[in-house]
């Protein structure tokens, strides 16, 4: 029993150690740090509301579709002028 107790403990250090290496390859120091972010994530999540968020995109939604719209408008006026500018043929 005591083996696969010392085993297990050594898989477990094997497991933490592959653990640091992946969050020092992420930019993160170690499990202590990814906490502290973990925590700093949740406070600056918690300054925005989810009704925000929906203002915000419905407000990007809208200028999108104003500015496909003018586009379609500056495309139309392209061709106008393009059309006047040649020469009639008769």
């Amino acid at each position: 029993m005591s083996i696969d107790v010392q085993r297990e403990a050594e898989e477990l250090v094997r497991y933490y150690a592959e653990l640091r290496r992946r969050l020092e390859a992420a930019g993160v120091r170690d499990v202590a740090d990814l906490m502290h972010l973990y925590e700093r994530l949740q406070r600056a999540l918690g300054a925005v509301s989810r009704q925000e968020i929906a203002w915000t995109s419905e407000q990007t939604q809208r200028l999108v579709d104003a500015l496909v719209r003018m586009d379609a408008t500056l495309q139309t006026l392209r061709r106008l002028k393009a059309a006047m500018d040649e020469p009639a043929s008769s």
